[in-house]
């Protein structure tokens, strides 16, 4: 299911993507002003039956796409993390890697973030669970309906990112005037 409201060309997008070899998210956010203007989501299905090369170049693929119908100026991807099993995270490691050469082949820079700097930023929480980032969503975006995690988690990722950057332009610019 795709999330697409009307198209707007005067602002930065920008793209969160939450990787998954079965399922991967994404959502894209447009600043405008001191708003952040929500512009679709969905969820890239690559399915468990494929091999894992036809896998990763059918995420690849979507994302292409994805990423053709809007004007994402940057994008951000949850980072890998390994906690009990390191197959796991190789596996998931390809899935961002199919990602971050959908972004990079459209010459648009990828931020990484660690999954509880993103839910820090987005819920306030750290270690804030699936449900809390889903609730988070539902009220910051109560006209928008996402069909599963995977479009929450990449929204979450999508508004760090927003404000990661937002802040480092501030703080750019409070260094260039105390020069």
């Amino acid at each position: 299911m795709l999330n697409l409201p009307k198209k707007d060309k005067k602002n930065m997008q920008v793209i969160g993507i939450d990787p998954g070899l079965i399922n991967t998210g994404w959502a894209v956010i447009e600043a405008d002003g001191s708003q952040i203007k929500f512009m679709g989501s969905g969820v890239c299905r690559a399915g468990n039956k494929k091999d894992m090369a036809a896998r990763l170049v059918s995420i690849l693929e979507q994302l292409r796409s994805v990423i053709q119908r809007f004007e994402v100026a940057s994008g951000a991807i949850e980072k890998a993390f390994v906690k009990n099993d390191p197959l796991a995270a190789l596996k998931l490691g390809q899935a961002r890697a199919s990602a971050m050469i959908a972004l990079g082949e459209s010459k648009i820079e990828v931020s990484e973030y660690a999954p509880n700097y993103v839910k820090k930023i987005f819920t306030g929480k750290g270690h804030a669970t699936k449900e809390e980032v889903e609730r988070m969503a539902s009220l910051q975006f109560p006209k928008v309906c996402f069909s599963q995690s995977d479009e929450t988690d990449a929204l979450a990722i999508a508004i760090c990112h927003m404000h990661t950057l937002k802040l480092n332009a501030n703080l750019n610019r409070a260094i260039k005037r105390a020069m």
